[in-house]
Formats: structure tokens, C-alpha cells, sequence
């Protein structure tokens, strides 16, 4: 009992320190905004309930096999593989990773030792007077210490919190970056896709109008028409040609594109074989979404660990306006005549607690949480409006599938009717009831419906592709 007496009073006295050491916290704090959850239980249901998709379980991460295009595939694991805005991703990733792994040794003992040799000449006139004083001495130091932070409010804590926050947003942002690498694969894959079809029919096109030019000049020749049908022929082959070469413009940069985004230079795409034409096949979606469903998208998961770190630092902050204990002990060997340095008589060492005491630092205090609470306000509305915005996306995405689904039903009926229109134009011409005259601006109305057709069929693709990358690709936390 006798031994245990004297420690009471002296706990007493540092709980008694340590409380009157505590800075105040502010009086009101400023409300924290809540994360937002728009409404999209009607959105997502019509998504699933569009009749250009088909169910599934699970939305695949290789969102781009669906398609059924090998094409599109290797260009796409081409991209993944070597593209410098993954290696720039992968960067990121690691450099949060060693930011976290360097807090959490930073919350556990610190350890440290030095070294010092030191040739000095100490004044006559200084603390040691003579004989000392006046003397030329050579002074030897080594020494070890560790200090540990006892942590009493939980600031080390939240620091490694927040700090694994910031790597799990690393993480998703390289989801984020692989989703928009692959979608702009697929969007500038499609739309040369587009580019190759209209090519192959605008080369028609030319010939027919050429051969046209040929009957108006022969025409002409004979005395049978003027020279007007003959010079409404040059400007529609004119036209044609110019469509042409745009066409074949567009398909080159579509080509320097591909290359850029795989990772190759210009010359690489000079040899890239066309697309071919593919067929459209019914996109796969569940059939139930969840509200949530939303919220996995890789860059929504980036802001919302952003949201948690930045909520962890203000607890780091807030710990601050407490004391801290930090336990400190210092080993080591101090000699002047070096002789003599490593022995036993020149050891020292020291050891006991250190208070920080934040009392006379409120103002400093106060702002650093007020930065740190004004972050967090920040994270959590750049979240929010993230996620209104993706919602938007869908919304807009499923209204372009569906309108462009529509218009690819009246465009083949469009097309039916300009071919129907050319069989009769054709058995005119071979019966003798009309020149080819007719049937030539008939075949090229054609091929002018089928243009359309095919930039219609490209236009769906993107957009489902579009769709796809607002759901956000099917993408799930924690894959990476």
C-alpha cells in the first residue's frame, strides 16, 4: 500500500496538466454536407427495360468484347497494356502507396542516431576558463534514441486512415483511366469503322457519276441534250469527289488517333487493316440495377475515398488542439580525448516523457481545422456533383441508344425503298423504257441511303459505348 501512495499525487498532477494544456475547440463547428443520392429508380429501370439490350447477370468488365468485334478487342488490350497514361496511373498508385506506408512508420517508434567528430578550440575568455580554456580539443558523439507518440486522441490514427484513402482513390483512378482509355479505343474505332463503309461507297459513287459524265458528254456530242445536264454533271461529280477525299482525310486522322491511343506512332497506323463492316448485336445489361449502381463507377469511388480521407484530417486536426506525450530515450558516448571515447565513462543517456502543450497555439489551430473542414466541404461537393452529372449521363445516353435505335428502324426502311426504286429503274433500263440515265442517279441514291445507314449503326454503337462508360463499365471496388 505504502509503495503505491507516492504515484497517486503524481498522476494527478499530469492529468491535471494535461487537461489545463488543451486548446479549445471551436464553439460551433460549420455542418458537415451530407453526400448526395439522386433519383434514379425510374432512370436505371428503363435502362433495363430498353428493347436494344439484353439481360444478363453481371455488367463485364470487358465491356468491348460484347460487341462481338476481335478487332476492337486487340486494340483495346493493345491500349491497356501500353498506354503512358496507365504507366502514369500506375505511378500515382504506387507513390499513394509508400505516402500511406511512410504515415504508418511515422505512428510507430521513431528511431534515430547520429554520429559527430569535431576538432574545436575553446576561447580563455569563454565557460571554461584556463587551462582548459585556450585549448585546441577534438570531441567525439555517437548516439541512438527512440521516440514513441502515445497517440492519447487518435491523430496517428486518422492520419494512416486518410492516407489509405488517398491510395484506394489512386487505385480507382486508374479504373477511371482504364474505362476512359477503352471507351475512347471504341469510340474512335466505330466512328473509322463508320468512316471505311462510307469510303468503299463513296468510291462507287465517284465511278457511277463518272459514268454519268460520260453519257451527258456523249449526249452532248450527239446533239441529243445541251450542255446544261452535261454541267449539272461535273458539279455532282465534283461533289462526290470532295466527299471523297474528306472521307479519306477522316479515316487517316481516325488511324493517327488509334495509333496515339494504343501507344504507337504514326507509321504503325499506316499499316493498320480497315475494319470491316460488323453486325449490330443486342447490348448486355441486368435487368435489375441497383440505386447505388452509380456510385461504382471508378471516378465516383475516387472522390468518395477523397471525401474520407479529407474527413479523417479533420479529426487529425481536431487532435491537434490536444497535449501529446511523446516518450523519448537517448543512448550515447560523448569524449573530448578521443582516447577515451569508448568506454564506459563516457556514456550518457536520458529518458522520460515530452509534452506538447497546443494552449498557446488556438489561432493556428483553429484555422488548420477550418482548412481541413473547408477541404472536406470541397470533396463531398465535387463528389456530389460528379454524381449528378454521371446520372445525367445515363439519362442522356439511354435517350441517344433509344432515339437512335428508332432511326435505324426508319433508316433500313429507307433504304429497302431506294433499293425497291433501283429494281425499277433497272427493269425500266432493260426493257428499253428509259436510258441509264435514271438508273445511275437511282444507284447512287442508293449508296447515298446506305451511307446514312451505316453512319446511324456507327452512332448507336458509340452511344451504347457512351452507355456503358456511364454506368461506369462494371467496374467494382477493390478489383484492381
Amino acid at each position: 500500500m505504502a509503495t503505491g501512495m507516492p504515484v497517486k499525487p503524481g498522476l494527478w498532477l499530469l492529468s491535471g496538466i494535461v487537461l489545463a494544456a488543451c486548446a479549445p475547440l471551436p464553439a460551433v463547428s460549420p455542418p458537415r454536407p451530407e453526400v448526395a443520392r439522386p433519383a434514379l429508380r425510374q432512370t436505371l429501370a428503363a435502362v433495363a427495360g430498353t428493347p436494344a439490350f439484353r439481360s444478363t447477370d453481371r455488367l463485364s468488365r470487358t465491356w468491348w468484347s460484347t460487341f462481338g468485334d476481335k478487332a476492337l478487342d486487340d486494340l483495346v488490350d493493345m491500349a491497356l497494356r501500353g498506354s503512358p497514361t496507365l504507366a502514369t496511373a500506375r505511378a500515382r498508385i504506387d507513390q499513394a502507396r509508400q505516402a500511406a506506408r511512410l504515415v504508418e512508420i511515422e505512428s510507430g517508434p521513431r528511431y534515430s542516431s547520429d554520429a559527430s567528430l569535431v576538432r574545436q578550440h575553446l576561447s580563455e575568455n569563454g565557460l571554461f576558463p584556463p587551462p582548459m580554456g585556450g585549448t585546441t580539443l577534438n570531441e567525439g558523439d555517437v548516439s541512438v534514441g527512440i521516440a514513441y507518440a502515445l497517440d492519447w486522441w487518435g491523430k496517428n490514427r486518422a492520419l494512416l486512415q486518410s492516407a489509405v484513402g488517398e491510395s484506394r482513390a489512386a487505385e480507382a483512378d486508374r479504373g477511371a483511366a482504364q474505362l476512359a482509355l477503352a471507351g475512347a479505343v471504341a469510340d474512335a474505332y466505330f466512328n473509322w469503322q463508320d468512316i471505311v463503309a462510307r469510303l468503299r461507297l463513296a468510291r462507287q459513287a465517284v465511278e457511277k457519276r463518272s459514268m454519268a459524265l460520260r453519257l451527258a458528254d456523249s449526249r452532248l456530242k450527239r446533239g441529243i441534250d445541251s450542255a446544261l445536264p452535261f454541267s449539272q454533271m461535273e458539279v455532282l461529280l465534283a461533289e462526290e469527289q470532295d466527299k471523297l477525299k474528306d472521307l479519306e482525310m477522316q479515316s487517316r486522322l481516325l488511324r493517327d488517333r488509334l495509333a496515339a491511343l494504343t501507344g504507337n506512332g504514326p507509321d504503325w497506323a499506316a499499316g493498320l487493316a480497315e475494319p470491316a463492316p460488323s453486325a449490330a448485336v443486342p447490348f448486355p445489361l441486368p435487368q435489375k440495377l441497383p440505386l447505388d449502381w452509380l456510385a461504382r463507377r471508378p471516378d465516383l469511388v475516387a472522390l468518395k475515398w477523397r471525401a474520407e480521407a479529407a474527413a479523417q484530417r479533420i479529426e487529425g486536426a481536431r487532435a491537434d488542439f490536444y497535449p501529446n506525450v511523446d516518450l523519448r530515450l537517448l543512448l550515447g558516448l560523448q569524449d573530448i580525448d578521443l582516447g577515451n571515447w569508448l568506454t564506459a565513462k563516457s556514456r550518457y543517456g536520458s529518458f522520460g516523457p515530452a509534452l506538447h502543450i497546443p494552449l498557446f497555439n488556438v489561432r493556428t489551430l483553429r484555422a488548420s481545422l477550418g482548412m481541413r473542414e473547408a477541404e472536406y466541404a470541397a470533396a463531398v461537393a465535387q463528389y456530389n456533383q460528379a454524381l449528378v452529372t454521371a446520372a445525367s449521363q445515363v439519362a442522356d445516353a439511354l435517350a441517344r441508344v433509344s432515339a437512335l435505335d428508332a432511326r435505324e428502324r426508319l433508316q433500313r426502311s429507307a433504304t429497302a425503298s431506294a433499293e425497291r426504286t433501283q429494281q425499277l429503274q433497272a427493269a425500266r433500263f432493260a426493257s428499253g423504257l428509259s436510258d441509264r440515265l435514271p438508273l445511275l442517279d437511282g444507284e447512287i441514291a442508293t449508296l447515298a441511303q446506305h451511307a446514312r445507314e451505316s453512319s446511324l449503326q456507327a452512332d448507336r454503337k458509340r452511344a451504347m459505348a457512351m452507355l456503358f462508360l456511364a454506368l461506369g463499365g462494371g467496374y467494382e471496388p477493390g478489383q484492381e
